[in-house]
């Protein structure tokens, strides 16, 4: 059974263990820095994985490219591909910059400051969940995710391909990504194979 008891946040004293640098809490709009993820103009969250991520996007847009100009020499329409390209690139990039859903909120440690909790060693029996990495009080279905060092609300999973976790904050923009991106395969192997029976014929 172990026993925490809950602190308001400062930069020496916050919780009940030492804080690592790279998790302690600060505002997201005052530091280009959290955890891993690197914050560009407030809005733009590059996670610890960010050139799998722009290695992939690139590798998308070239293979259309391929096919694409492969149509054209072959004096068929290319309008749909561009559409699905233009689509699919826009969702994957909604997905691999936008906020995942970091939680930096520190108002339930003040809501609980000074109380004493027990957290039984069985996660169902515990009443208040604690990130012993961050050292505060996580929200509702939230997780601490190891390779961004945070804890992300409505956690899913963490992407290496799209460069970052899929939290509560990008789920939308992870779920039409992988849509757009079934519609976009689907398009380019249907013209393969096109490609192959027409050549089998001749």
């Amino acid at each position: 059974m172990e026993h925490i008891l809950i602190k308001s946040e400062s930069a020496e004293n916050y919780g009940s263990m030492e804080m690592s640098p790279e998790c302690k809490p600060r505002p997201l709009n005052d530091n280009h820095t959290f955890g891993e993820y690197v914050i560009i103009a407030k809005t733009i969250f590059l996670g610890p994985h960010w050139p799998l991520f722009a290695g992939t996007l690139i590798g998308f847009n070239i293979f259309a490219y391929l096919m694409m100009r492969q149509q054209i020499t072959q004096g068929h329409d290319i309008t749909f591909g561009i559409i699905i390209t233009i689509v699919q690139s826009i969702f994957y990039l909604g997905v691999g910059l936008a906020n995942p859903g970091i939680a930096n909120d520190s108002t339930l440690n003040y809501q609980y400051q000074g109380q004493l909790y027990s957290l039984p060693n069985k996660p169902q029996q515990r009443n208040v969940w604690y990130c012993e990495k961050c050292q505060k009080i996580q929200p509702a279905r939230s997780d601490h995710c190891p390779f961004c060092r945070v804890c992300i609300t409505n956690y899913d999973h963490h992407c290496p391909w799209t460069g970052k976790c899929i939290g509560g904050e990008n789920i939308l923009h992870f779920w039409a990504f992988l849509i757009s991106t079934i519609i976009f395969f689907s398009y380019f192997i249907t013209i393969l194979l096109n490609q192959r029976e027409e050549a089998q014929k001749q």
